[in-house]
């Protein structure tokens, strides 16, 4: 894979995250074609980048926080 193969897919994946069509982790790993394990690198570049992700255990979901309000980007679900 080359680097712009990683970025889009990094890209892409976000995408789906902040949008709120991410769902499990098996579903986003075959939406971008790659292992649990890579996903899981991925997840952790983007973490590594400022993004705060995280899984909605109710929903099967992956979100992004936003960290200005403490709610969930998506649905408009607030943390407790």
């Amino acid at each position: 894979m080359t680097f712009n193969d990683k970025k889009q897919k990094l890209e892409y994946l976000l995408s789906l995250i902040h949008t709120g069509n991410a769902g499990k982790a098996e579903y986003l790993c075959s939406r971008i074609h790659v292992s649990k394990a890579t996903f899981k690198r991925y997840l952790q570049d983007l973490r590594g980048q400022g993004y705060q992700i995280g899984y909605c255990t109710q929903l099967s979901t992956y979100y992004i926080i936003d960290p200005t309000k403490k709610k969930i980007l998506h649905n408009s679900i607030k943390l407790s």
